[in-house]
């Protein structure tokens, strides 16, 4: 009978264990990470019956939780692409509210500006027009500087996000390696019996985790996680935990970077790809600044041509104009690691090769080289001047630097970054405006050919020569003279004197004669010349207008944010699936535990019946046996 026994007693034992099991399953339903548990039995060893064997009951072999590696990773993989695209869109969207707006928006304030041109060039000598040219002038600076310190803010959020998300990270990644701890304790204990609460508390970590940035993991043998982000870079490892730390940008302090604590130099930035981190990282470099450059650049394009213009054509009291606008000059920043003294400066020489990159300007081996800042790439380098002190040109830029370099000096070269912020008027009176032409053309009116003298453009206002009248004297159709200079004669090719051009386009005939001469002080050829810059082909070699390159901004803002709003769409369903997937292997489903709670308790019902018999069926043996006796 001991048989008997032993066996239903493992049976009450083994159902009591599943019924408990399944109680804690209920209980935990909507326990975030928790996975399902289920006791596993197993049939004891038997025992030997003669020729025979009759079983002897049934062990609880231990407590397995519903776990799929693979349904695990493809769920923190999805989760850490949703939370980058979720940061990157809420960045991408302000940057196209910012720059796309038309009340009181980049584009609106230069139509004002350039219609303000066009009024002014109607009544040259208004004070009403000037005026109110100054006042749109002035609002277009302001309007650069208020989307420019916009866009600023948005980089001091950003700098605010990768604080907090560091210091989440190296909370998760401690309290990874305490309950490694754990488990490798608990896992010897437990002879071989994984601590399934334990890992269940650590897969939520992991979880949490890849929504800040996206890691990888690998398992010890003795149950350890080991988590690596970027490209391989520990975070623990062995038991040892490598926390994160953000350091100011080696150029810019006012931008934050990612590294580790133990090496400050050791830049992680560009390798973080994932997660809300990754998306905070990506916000600044693929978005905030470009566009904060693309925005400067305008502010250049706009800045130098207009003061040009300005230059070349004639107040109300007969002068030059001088400069409307000022914009500050490049950007040249060293390194916090130069071990040299050397600084530098940069102009821009030729906006029509200006881009919106930004460049990193490097000494190594004994001499410079000048790469692009996003991409790498490296970018053609004219160098002149001496050692101590070089010159560069490169992509319209003059970059000059002073002192003795040291191997490894680095530095960072902003065309356009700061040009919108410090966007301003340099005019303060309305009649220092150069509404006029300072050069104006005239046909004689006994001209018999069908030549035709255009507008003339000051190629050098500093020419002493600039305002002397100059006679242009046609000898035959194709053929002129200017004093005693005889010169050969296209249609439509420049003509240039003097500091000045002009084209002269037709057929004229011999003896025909044009003039170049001062412009009258109420003439509106300069101000006609400014309005029409708004569809000049300025930036880009000539191609781009200030207006195509505003538009340009915009449309790429709002492209940008589209995109990025599609892929977030597309990623949060891949997330959801990921999900569901992760719910139907390891979550909890109340309906089949409800089953499984009747299963048990109907086993175990059973099992106490079998014992009752086998008692009762002891009781009337020992009966049997007293009353023989007797």
């Amino acid at each position: 009978m001991s048989n008997l026994f032993d066996i239903t007693t493992s049976a009450l034992t083994a159902f009591q264990t599943a019924i408990a099991v399944t109680s804690n399953n209920i209980a935990n339903a909507n326990t975030q990470g928790y996975a399902v548990e289920t006791a596993d039995l197993t049939s004891a060893i038997p025992q030997t019956a003669g020729e025979s064997q009759i079983g002897n009951g049934v062990n609880v072999s231990g407590i397995s939780r519903a776990y799929s590696t693979l349904a695990e990773n493809q769920l923190n993989t999805s989760q850490s692409g949703l939370s980058q695209l979720t940061s990157l869109q809420t960045y991408t969207s302000q940057i196209d509210n910012i720059v796309g707006t038309t009340a009181g928006g980049v584009s609106t304030a230069l139509q004002n500006y350039y219609n303000a041109w066009s009024t002014l060039a109607g009544d040259p000598a208004s004070a009403g027009a000037r005026a109110a040219l100054l006042g749109q002038a002035q609002s277009l600076a302001q309007t650069f500087q208020s989307t420019s310190s916009r866009l600023q803010n948005l980089n001091t959020q950003i700098n605010t996000g990768i604080t907090a998300d560091v210091s989440q990270i190296n909370s998760d990644v401690q309290s990874i390696a305490t309950l490694n701890s754990q488990i490798v304790v608990a896992t010897a204990q437990g002879n071989g019996q994984p601590p399934n609460d334990l890992l269940d508390q650590r897969d939520a970590v992991v979880q949490n985790l890849n929504k800040l940035a996206n890691v990888t993991t690998t398992v010890d043998g003795n149950g350890a996680l080991n988590v690596f982000i970027g490209t391989g870079q520990p975070l623990v490892l062995q038991g040892t935990v490598t926390p994160l730390t953000a350091i100011p940008n080696q150029f810019n302090a006012s931008q934050l970077e990612v590294s580790t604590a133990n090496n400050g130099n050791n830049t992680l930035s560009s390798t973080i790809t994932g997660g809300d981190l990754g998306g905070l990282l990506a916000a600044r470099t693929d978005a905030v600044n470009p566009t904060l450059n693309q925005l400067g650049q305008i502010a250049v394009g706009l800045a130098q041509s207009a003061n040009a213009q300005q230059n070349a054509g004639l107040d109300l009291t007969g002068n030059f104009g001088a400069n409307l606008f000022t914009v500050a000059a490049p950007a040249v920043t060293a390194s916090h690691s130069n071990t040299s003294a050397v600084t530098g400066g940069a102009t821009v020489t030729g906006i029509g090769a200006l881009t919106t990159n930004d460049y990193v300007l490097s000494y190594q081996g004994g001499a410079y080289s000048l790469k692009n800042a996003t991409t790498d790439a490296t970018v053609a380098l004219t160098t002149t001047g001496t050692a101590a002190n070089p010159s560069f040109t490169a992509d319209g830029l003059s970059i000059t630097l002073s002192g003795t370099p040291a191997s490894g000096d680095k530095f960072l070269i902003q065309p356009t970054a700061n040009a919108a912020g410090s966007f301003g008027v340099a005019l303060t009176n309305p009649s220092q405006l150069a509404a006029a032409g300072a050069l104006e053309t005239t046909a004689s009116s006994s001209n018999t050919g069908t030549g035709t003298i255009g507008s003339p453009t000051v190629v050098t206002a500093t020419n002493p020569k600039l305002l002397q009248p100059t006679t242009i004297t046609f000898t035959s159709p194709t053929a002129y003279t200017i004093g005693t200079t005889s010169y050969p004669y296209t249609s439509g090719a420049a003509i240039a004197q003097n500091g000045w051009s002009v084209a002269i386009s037709g057929t004229p005939a011999a003896g025909d004669t044009f003039t170049v001469r001062p412009g009258s002080s109420g003439n509106d050829v300069n101000a006609l010349a400014m309005a029409n810059q708004e569809t000049q082909g300025v930036l880009a070699s000539g191609t781009i207008s200030i207006n195509g390159a505003t538009s340009g901004l915009i449309t790429a803002a709002g492209t940008q944010a589209q995109q990025i709003n599609t892929a977030h769409t597309a990623q949060a369903a891949v997330n959801t699936q990921a999900l569901q997937t992760v719910q139907s292997v390891s979550g909890v489903n109340l309906d089949e535990e409800a089953a499984n709670l009747l299963k048990w308790q109907q086993a175990y019902q059973a099992s106490a019946q079998a014992f009752s018999i086998g008692n009762s069926v002891f009781t009337s043996l020992l009966a049997a046996v007293n009353g023989t006796g007797s």
